[in-house]
């Protein structure tokens, strides 16, 4: 089986329904997986591979604004909407080069 590289990060929206962009994106591939599945509570019976992007609710928030704050800084969720997205691949660079690509670096 082919060596499989993983990388998670949030995407940061305006709560605003008629604007869709997308404004950053936050890699949050140094919180360990399972840190991510309890912090989303990510039911993995229904996405075993996490491949569902996951909204943070303020609930959650709320319950590790501390762990937030330590490992990726201050979040605003009265303006904007955050979620946990993942890609997995095989081949490194086409990860990386997704995230430049659709983070325009």
């Amino acid at each position: 089986m082919p060596k499989q590289y993983h990388f998670f990060y949030l995407e940061m929206a305006l709560k605003d329904k008629t604007d869709s962009n997308i404004y950053a994106f936050v890699n949050v591939s140094h919180i360990p997986t399972k840190k991510l599945i309890e912090i989303f509570n990510i039911n993995q019976k229904k996405d075993p591979h996490l491949v569902n992007g996951h909204l943070l609710t303020k609930t959650s928030y709320r319950k590790h604004r501390k762990y937030f704050t330590e490992h990726i800084g201050p979040m605003n969720l009265f303006f904007f909407e955050y979620t946990l997205m993942h890609y997995a691949s095989s081949d490194k660079k086409s990860i990386r080069k997704l995230y430049k690509e659709d983070a325009m670096e």
